[in-house]
């Protein structure tokens, strides 16, 4: 597996689960299913992906770390992460949809929780 880079005007682009490894390393926001972020930041990006040891394909050249690739321990970091956040994000919005009452009784009961 290969994290696969896309130019796209002053950008380049990862599609599907190549969005989740850089969601979880670089925290770029994952819109539909890819992460962009601007041409300038790659050596940043390809640095930290070459110290990690995951393989990615970069205008045509494959940096490839065979046996040692860490590809889908990243991928698999990367899932977790998205949907953990995503689901906090979803139980924000609807605490913030509630009366100060409500939000204050719910509050307690999590702190109770996270103190047993």
């Amino acid at each position: 597996m290969f994290i696969v880079f896309r130019k796209v005007g002053g950008f380049y682009h990862v599609f599907d689960g190549d969005s989740y490894i850089l969601n979880y390393l670089f925290n770029y926001k994952i819109v539909g299913n890819r992460v962009g972020f601007p041409i300038n930041s790659i050596n940043k990006v390809t640095n930290i992906l070459e110290n990690k040891k995951i393989n990615y394909e970069l205008d045509g050249k494959k940096i490839n770390f065979k046996k040692k690739n860490n590809y889908e321990k990243y991928l698999e970091k990367g899932k977790v992460k998205y949907h953990f956040n995503r689901d906090i994000e979803k139980i924000y919005n609807k605490l913030d949809k509630l009366n100060s009452k409500d939000l204050k009784e719910i509050l307690n009961f999590i702190e109770g929780k996270l103190d047993e």
